[in-house]
């Protein structure tokens, strides 16, 4: 069966199309057919009960978009620095429109370069027990394997080589309790973390291989989230050098005020969540890309149960932008950055909904 409703769509679609050609009096019939079938073979949608882990690191037929999400810092022997970003976007909507997106970026911040790729795949992902095995397709550019905190990471961007062993070494963070949150604005989502992983292994640049160490964030989404990708968002995970994890989401639109969250983890590993009123986002100026043209936040003066916090990117050009032909891709910015104040440390920060220019082709 779990083959069977990956498959199903493209099947029933052609023999709709052929039928409908030889005989066109038969259509309506056949469409009713495929309701029937859509009712009987798609997986039941909608809220699954509380996240269950290591279960739902695996791919999750019943929602309609989920993703794994992967950004991390890294450092070389001889002090190099990085930071990475890999994700996997599933998209499985309107019976026939099943695929994947998914990017890879390198920032290189000693080297002050940007560099990212995109992959378009029209199926689903496998479905593994307890995890997951992802891949870009045949070439394997981009690949993800593992589940319950142990993660292995390959990337092949531009002159890069990226391959990371990542091990949690504290518990996942569950976000809104562990349960979904249904948004204001429509839609629903669960949300969880691994914050902390040690990461080793190597990069390659241009043929030329450096250890690397750091550590990486993982996220995992899944719900009904096509409202909240509309709304845009400000997105935060804030690694302290005291050993304690921020995350923040805040969110665009009228709805703001009350949709936007948060949780910190202390050393520890304990997650409390942030209330709207607990924390407060300052932008601090705008970049604006030579490449689309859209104006982004650059700089963030964070204020945390008050304790002040500033972010700076490490690089103003962090912009992702759709490769594919065939698919009108998100542009977004997301980069690593730099953390000062109260407490030092490192992030990752991601701007969507900032650019709504359609991406595909962009030089």
């Amino acid at each position: 069966m779990p083959k069977i409703w990956k498959k199903l769509p493209w099947i029933v679609g052609g023999l709709v199309l052929l039928a409908a050609l030889l005989s066109p009096g038969l259509l309506p019939w056949l469409l009713l057919t495929i309701v029937v079938v859509v009712f009987l073979f798609m997986p039941k949608r909608g809220l699954i009960g509380p996240v269950e882990l290591p279960a739902d690191d695996a791919f999750l037929p019943s929602e309609q978009v989920q993703w794994w999400y992967w950004t991390g810092h890294l450092e070389s022997q001889d002090g190099r620095r990085f930071g990475f970003e890999i994700v996997f976007f599933a998209f499985d909507s309107f019976v026939i429109m099943r695929d994947q997106l998914v990017q890879a970026a390198i920032t290189d911040v000693t080297g002050k370069r940007f560099a990212f790729e995109e992959f378009v795949e029209f199926h689903l992902p496998d479905r593994t027990k307890n995890g997951f095995n992802l891949s870009s397709g045949t070439s394997n550019k981009v690949t993800a394997i593992g589940g319950d905190g142990h993660d292995r990471l390959h990337a092949e961007v531009e002159g890069y080589v990226l391959d990371l062993e990542l091990n949690a070494t504290q518990p996942p963070a569950l976000h809104y309790g562990g349960d979904a949150h249904p948004y204001r604005f429509g839609g629903y989502t669960y949300y969880y973390s691994r914050p902390k992983m040690a990461t080793t292994g190597t990069l390659s640049i241009a043929g030329e291989s450096f250890a690397v160490k750091g550590n990486s964030w993982f996220d995992r989404q899944y719900g009904e989230l096509y409202q909240a990708i509309q709304q845009g968002w400000q997105w935060f995970a804030i690694e302290l050098d005291d050993n304690r994890q921020i995350m923040l989401f805040d969110f665009k639109g009228d709805d703001s005020i009350v949709e936007k969250s948060g949780s910190i983890t202390d050393p520890l590993g304990q997650t409390i969540t942030l209330a709207a009123h607990e924390f407060q986002v300052t932008v601090l100026d705008q970049w604006v890309s030579p490449h689309t043209g859209c104006s982004y936040p650059s700089g963030w003066q964070i204020d945390v149960r008050g304790e002040k916090f500033t972010v700076q990117p490490l690089l103003l050009d962090q912009e992702l932008r759709a490769q594919h032909s065939l698919w009108i891709g998100p542009v977004y910015w997301e980069g690593a950055c730099r953390v000062d104040g109260s407490v030092t440390g490192q992030a990752y920060v991601e701007l969507n909904g900032y650019c709504r220019c359609l991406a595909n082709n962009l030089p």
